[in-house]
């Protein structure tokens, strides 16, 4: 028992340590030196080189007790910047995948779909071009983009075909549900519980890897968002540079994120669900076919009960 909880207070202190200590230190110096130098002297390296200097040489003569005050002081900003930074990343969790009709799905929503006709638009006017010019034997223009790689470029943004949702993991996670409705005709909100419950230990850990993956990307981001309020708040653009690298990455890991998220969710369903069915007291001697589906439903959704 005493290995056990060295184990898990080591591994929880790793995971401090690179959770909250490590950025939240980095985001601490940044955030000063920001606000030291502004955005006159941004780049000016001798003003950051005598002001570190500078500091230095002030905290030289201070006692041990002083030092190790500024120490811990410094080391509770950090983990408190890391503390926000987790909140405000479980925000950009949900931000990406609403489950709530917020004030911003409908506008994105809206916008992607005026993305999707415009492109759709576009590749019907390439073509009727490229049929044009080889009718008529005239050259093609160079200029303009061609019906296949606009094709090319709707497939790279919307791969799941015409958006109903805000936002691009949104729409893969709804198309993993249609996928598993259409499929099995269940609902894999309803299903899923009970697939997570049966399913091995090697599939949960690939899904809880995922997942914790998804979880690092909405800190990513809330990080990237941190840079940004600082460039804001103190003109040292620097940090506009840092925040925009940290925010792109973050979207691009999150969409790979939930990319494997759906993938791994509905091979996992696909392997379980006749488990599932079974163990719910649903009879699959044919496999599962819709009167196993329908049965399963009324287990999955029981109707409530009339009292007189």
């Amino acid at each position: 028992m005493t290995t056990l909880l060295l184990g898990i207070s080591r591994k929880a202190a790793e995971r401090w340590a690179a959770l909250l200590l490590g950025p939240g230190l980095l985001f601490v110096m940044c955030l000063v030196i920001a606000r030291h130098s502004g955005f006159r002297h941004a780049v000016d390296l001798r003003y950051l080189r005598t002001y570190l200097n500078a500091f230095a040489g002030s905290q030289a003569h201070k006692q041990p007790a002083e030092l190790l005050t500024v120490l811990l002081l410094v080391t509770a900003l950090a983990t408190a910047a890391g503390a926000a930074a987790a909140s405000v990343g479980r925000t950009f969790e949900r931000a990406w995948i609403p489950d709530r009709p917020h004030w911003y799905v409908t506008v994105l929503t809206h916008r992607r779909i005026r993305r999707w006709t415009t492109l759709t638009r576009a590749i019907q006017e390439a073509h009727d071009q490229r049929v044009h010019d080889h009718l008529h034997g005239t050259p093609p223009n160079r200029r303009r983009p061609t019906e296949a790689r606009l094709r090319a470029k709707q497939e790279h943004l919307f791969p799941d075909g015409p958006p109903d949702r805000p936002t691009w993991t949104a729409q893969r996670m709804a198309t993993a549900t249609g996928r598993v409705r259409q499929r099995y005709d269940v609902e894999l909100a309803e299903i899923w519980p009970h697939i997570w419950a049966v399913a091995d230990s090697e599939a949960r850990g690939d899904i809880q890897g995922v997942r914790d993956s998804y979880a690092d990307a909405g800190r990513l981001a809330a990080w990237g968002a941190a840079y940004l309020l600082v460039t804001v708040s103190t003109g040292w653009w620097p940090a506009s540079l840092i925040g925009t690298v940290l925010v792109g990455t973050a979207v691009l890991r999150a969409r790979a994120a939930i990319d494997a998220l759906a993938t791994l969710a509905e091979s996992t369903v696909d392997l379980n669900i006749r488990k599932v069915a079974e163990q719910l007291g649903v009879a699959c001697q044919a496999g599962f076919d819709a009167t196993a589906a329908t049965s399963l439903n009324a287990v999955l959704r029981p109707r409530p009960s009339i009292t007189p």
